[in-house]
């Protein structure tokens, strides 16, 4: 085996101030610390700035350009994204299902050596974002596998058999009639001055979806089969309506919002020439005007102390956006395959909605999970072979992850409490139910709650004023 070398040296709001003078009045009439200009400071980031390419631009490199914007701007995906990854943490490596303790050693050296948590957590994260993990394998025949370094994926082709140099350059790109089927070279910032290819033996690729999933690089190959396909795909367009909607509603407030401005009489206290005072009043308001009009998004003004800014909110006069939106963060926890409560929505819901949107999610998540690890069996598996150790695959340590809970804490609180009160289950069993240790007299169950007393069923056969017959 070869070396795989490390990439490592081979690759390669403004706080400010708007201010306008005044000619100043008297010097009686301006208490001392009252500013004598107007001014504007630097305030909250312009969100609209931030979030208009994500709602009107569609000249991004790649897919993977929207799904990095997506997930960095709406708190509902970020959401779901960071509650899902976190469950990669939670795993157990069984060694002791390892052949022999050549091969356990091994792996366990491996594992301690590399940052495994980050790693698992990282795969989890892209698969969600991406549909695709792409890692650079580090190592030595003889040293085994030394380090696993993260690829952007939007910086990454893949390409078959066929020359990588030249498949583009020649114009015989790969089109629908003949696509990319398999992955043969990983092509790292291609067309760069510091591009590079590694073959795909030393490339640790996680992927879900991929086997019908077309796809086209950001250099118009066709792909079949080889890429991940990425959930975010399909709110694209969702997201896009979100903000769309929310900055027209901001948009629409700074239209509908009237802005008033009043001077206070002591502006023109001391200036006993009612044309020179007319006068004064006329250039206040030119500077008001002019500081307002050029007024940045990141900025608030600051006004001396005899002129207010007033507005007339006109809220009623906007339409109530709330149910759009909620729907649309609905349709993000549905693709995503992840309960509201987990993206930060719990309106709405329900125990029994919730209990049953916890079950696709868990089914959801563990298909992540078996991904992850099978991905990573063949990292153990790659680790032996540069390290001349025979084995098969059934020879190696097994990598699980820990059940996911199906119950938030409340949840099972309000599961215990319901069997408690129907006589089903008994007091410990409750406690056991919610993690809490066994109590005396515990194990009796509680007679059950009605709201009037039962009443005893006849039997067969029996009749209205008819005997007992035993």
């Amino acid at each position: 085996m070869g070396v795989w070398s490390d990439l490592v040296g081979r690759v390669r709001s403004t706080n400010s101030t708007v201010t306008a003078d005044i000619p100043p009045t008297p010097a009686v009439l301006t208490p001392i610390g009252t500013p004598p200009t107007f001014a504007a400071i630097a305030g909250l980031t312009d969100i609209l700035k931030d979030t208009n390419k994500l709602r009107t631009d569609t000249n991004y490199d790649n897919e993977f350009d929207v799904f990095d914007a997506m997930v960095r701007l709406d708190p509902e995906l970020n959401g779901a994204v960071r509650s899902v990854s976190l469950t990669g943490n939670n795993y157990h490596i069984h060694y002791d299902k390892a052949k022999n303790t050549q091969i356990r050693e091994a792996i366990r050296d491996l594992v301690e050596d590399l940052d495994f948590d980050d790693l698992l957590i990282s795969a989890m994260r892209d698969l969600m974002v991406y549909g695709n993990c792409i890692n650079k394998l580090v190592g030595r025949a003889g040293e085994g596998i030394t380090k696993v370094q993260s690829l952007p994926v939007k910086q990454i082709t893949i390409l078959d058999e066929r020359d990588p140099y030249t498949v583009h350059k020649s114009g015989i790109a790969a089109t629908k009639d003949d696509p990319i089927m398999e992955a043969v070279f990983y092509r790292f910032r291609e067309q760069g001055i510091d591009e590079m290819i590694f073959p795909a033996d030393e490339i640790l690729h996680f992927r879900i979806d991929y086997r019908s999933n077309w796809y086209q690089d950001y250099l118009g190959r066709q792909t079949y089969g080889v890429w991940g396909e990425s959930r975010f795909t399909s709110l694209k367009q969702a997201i896009r309506a979100k903000y769309n909607t929310i900055n027209n509603r901001i948009a629409l407030e700074d239209s509908l919002t009237k802005q008033y401005v009043r001077i206070g009489k002591e502006a023109i206290e001391g200036i006993p020439d009612p044309e020179e005072a007319k006068d004064r009043l006329t250039y206040i308001m030119d500077q008001v005007g002019t500081l307002l009009e050029g007024l940045r998004g990141d900025q608030i003004p600051i006004l001396p102390h005899y002129v207010e800014l007033n507005h007339m909110d006109m809220n009623n006069a906007i339409p109530d956006n709330s149910n759009f939106l909620d729907s649309i963060n609905a349709d993000i926890s549905a693709v995503l395959n992840v309960p509201r409560v987990a993206a930060g929505q719990e309106k709405g819901s329900t125990f029994a909605a919730t209990y049953n949107a916890n079950l696709w999610s868990i089914m959801s998540i563990e298909r992540l999970q078996s991904v992850v690890a099978e991905r990573i069996h063949d990292l153990f598996s790659k680790h032996l072979e540069l390290l001349g150790i025979p084995h098969r695959k059934r020879d190696l340590p097994e990598l699980t992850f820990h059940p996911v809970d199906q119950e938030s804490p409340l949840h099972r609180m309000q599961r215990a409490q319901i069997g408690i009160n129907s006589g089903v289950i008994t007091v410990n069993e409750a406690r056991d139910i919610v993690g809490l240790r066994e109590i005396a007299n515990g194990d009796e169950r509680e007679p059950k709650q009605t709201t009037r007393p039962s009443q005893a069923l006849p039997r067969q056969n029996e009749q209205d004023g008819a005997s007992d017959v035993r």
